[in-house]
C-alpha cells in the first residue's frame, strides 16, 4: 500500500501541499492540464527551485494575467496606482491592471461546484475537492450566522486558492497516494490581515478546520497553516501521528513564500510503503446508552459521529433499568479524535456520561482503487489479507450511485461489476 507522510512543522497551506508533490515526482504538465480544465481566465501555473533556510525546495505559483495575485499587498504594501484615463474606453482591456489583480469575485458554493463540474475530474479528485470546499462553506457558516449555500468565499474563492485546491487533491491522487497521514500541525502566533480585517493566528476558520487535529501553537511568528490548508488536511489526511512503520521511497519540500532563517518554511511529505500487511493500532472506545433518543435522533448520532473522522459507530437494542428499551451507542475513534468526540457525544446524545476503553485492534492494509468496468469508473474498496490473498468489493456510495444514475435494481449493479 502507497502511502503519504506529511511532516508539517513549518505549517502547510495550498502551494506548499502541491509545491511539495511536485518535489515529490509530480509532473508539472499533469498539473497544468488540470488547472486548464477549469477554465479559469487568465490563469496559468509555473514551479520553481527555492531555497528555505539552506533547504532545496518547490514553490508552486498560480498566476492570474503573468501576476501573482496578492504579491502586491505582501508585507504591508499596497498595490502601485495606475494613471487615470483620461477618456473611458469603449471595451475593457485585455489584461486587468494591477489594482484589479488584488480583488476577485466573491464566489458561493454553488459557483465553486460548477467550475468543479464543467473541469471532469477523476471522481475520487472531485469528491476531495468538494470535501473541502464544504469543510471551508461549514466553518465560514458558522462564523457568520448563515447557511453554507449563502456564504461567499473571499480569499478562498480567488482563482489561485481554487488550483491550489483542485491541483493538491488531484495530485495526491495522480502520485499514487492510497492514504494520507500527518504529524502534528505547526499553526504558528501573532495575527494576519485577512479580508474581515485583522485576526488573531490561527485565524478562526483555520482553528474550527483543525478541531480534533493535533497542533503546534506558539514559537514561530506569523500565519503558518491556512485555512487552505487545514481544510485540505480535514478532507485528505486519515490519521494524525501515527504509529506505524513504512519503507520511505521518496521525499518532497514544498515551499511557501517566507524566508525564515532559522525554520525552513517548508512542508515536507514522504511517499512510501507499508512495510506489513497488517499492522496493531490504538483506538478508543466510547460508549453511552441512550432510552430517549428517536429514530431520526439516532441516524444523526450515527452519520455525524462517521462525518467527525469515526473509525466506526454502530447502536445496539438494549433493555434498560425500569424495564424502558434503549440503545448502546457505540463509538470507535483514534486517540487524537477522542476527546472531541466524547465532548460532542455529551452536547449531541443526551446522554449524561460516556463512558471511554483505549484498545488495539489489528487490521489487513486496505485501500481504494478506481477500477474500470462496465458501468463506467466504480471505486473498489480493497483488501490484502495476512495470507497474502486481495480482496475487493465496490463501496456502498458507488452502488447507491449506480443504482440511480443507471435506474437498476441493486442486484443488477453488483451482477454487472462482477462480470
Amino acid at each position: 500500500m502507497r502511502i503519504g507522510y506529511l511532516d508539517c512543522f513549518s505549517g502547510v497551506s495550498g502551494d506548499m501541499w502541491v509545491g511539495a508533490l511536485l518535489d515529490a515526482g509530480l509532473s508539472l504538465e499533469a498539473l497544468r492540464e488540470v488547472a486548464a480544465s477549469l477554465q479559469l481566465p487568465g490563469v496559468t501555473i509555473r514551479s520553481e527551485r527555492v531555497l528555505r533556510a539552506s533547504i532545496a525546495g518547490t514553490r508552486f505559483v498560480v498566476e492570474l494575467y503573468g501576476t501573482e495575485p496578492g504579491r502586491a499587498l505582501e508585507d504591508g504594501k499596497q498595490p502601485r496606482a495606475t494613471a487615470p484615463m483620461l477618456k473611458p474606453l469603449p471595451t475593457m482591456p485585455l489584461r486587468p491592471t494591477t489594482a484589479a489583480l488584488t480583488t476577485h469575485s466573491h464566489r458561493g458554493l454553488a459557483d465553486i461546484l460548477s467550475i468543479l463540474q464543467r473541469a471532469k475530474l477523476p471522481a475520487p479528485v472531485e469528491r476531495s475537492c468538494i470535501a473541502t470546499f464544504e469543510a471551508i462553506a461549514e466553518v465560514e457558516a458558522k462564523a457568520h450566522a448563515t447557511t453554507i449555500e449563502q456564504v461567499h468565499f473571499h480569499e478562498v474563492g480567488a482563482e489561485d486558492t481554487i488550483v491550489d485546491i483542485v491541483c493538491a487533491c488531484a495530485g495526491t491522487h495522480m502520485l499514487g497516494i492510497e492514504r494520507l497521514y500527518s504529524s502534528a500541525v505547526a499553526v504558528g502566533s501573532g495575527t494576519v490581515r485577512a479580508a474581515h480585517g485583522i485576526l488573531p493566528v490561527p485565524a478562526p476558520a483555520t482553528l474550527e478546520l483543525l478541531f480534533g487535529v493535533p497542533v503546534r501553537i506558539g514559537g514561530l511568528v506569523g500565519e503558518r497553516t491556512t485555512p487552505t490548508g487545514a481544510a485540505l488536511l480535514r478532507a485528505l489526511v486519515a490519521e494524525f501521528e501515527p504509529k506505524l512503520a513504512f519503507v520511505p521511497q521518496r521525499v518532497g519540500y514544498g515551499a511557501g513564500t517566507r524566508d525564515d532563517a532559522e525554520v525552513p518554511n517548508l512542508l515536507r511529505l514522504t511517499v512510501g510503503a507499508l512495510r506489513d500487511p497488517g499492522s496493531v493500532a490504538q483506538i478508543e472506545e466510547l460508549q453511552c446508552q441512550l432510552d430517549t433518543a428517536t429514530g431520526e435522533h439516532l441516524g444523526y448520532l450515527l452519520d455525524e459521529a462517521m462525518r467527525r473522522k469515526a473509525l466506526d459507530a454502530f447502536a445496539t437494542a438494549v433493555q434498560m433499568k425500569k424495564g424502558r428499551p434503549g440503545y448502546l451507542l457505540t463509538i470507535l475513534c483514534d486517540l487524537a479524535t477522542a476527546e472531541s468526540m466524547a465532548t460532542w457525544l455529551l452536547e449531541e446524545s443526551g446522554s449524561f456520561g460516556v463512558r471511554r476503553h483505549r484498545m488495539e485492534r489489528s487490521v489487513v492494509e486496505r485501500w481504494q482503487e478506481t477500477r474500470s468496468t462496465a458501468l463506467g469508473e466504480v471505486v473498489f474498496k480493497c483488501a490484502r489479507l495476512p495470507s497474502g490473498a486481495l480482496v475487493a468489493r465496490p463501496e456502498d456510495d458507488e452502488l447507491r450511485r449506480l443504482c440511480q444514475e443507471r435506474s437498476l435494481l441493486r442486484a443488477e449493479v453488483l451482477a454487472a461489476l462482477q462480470a
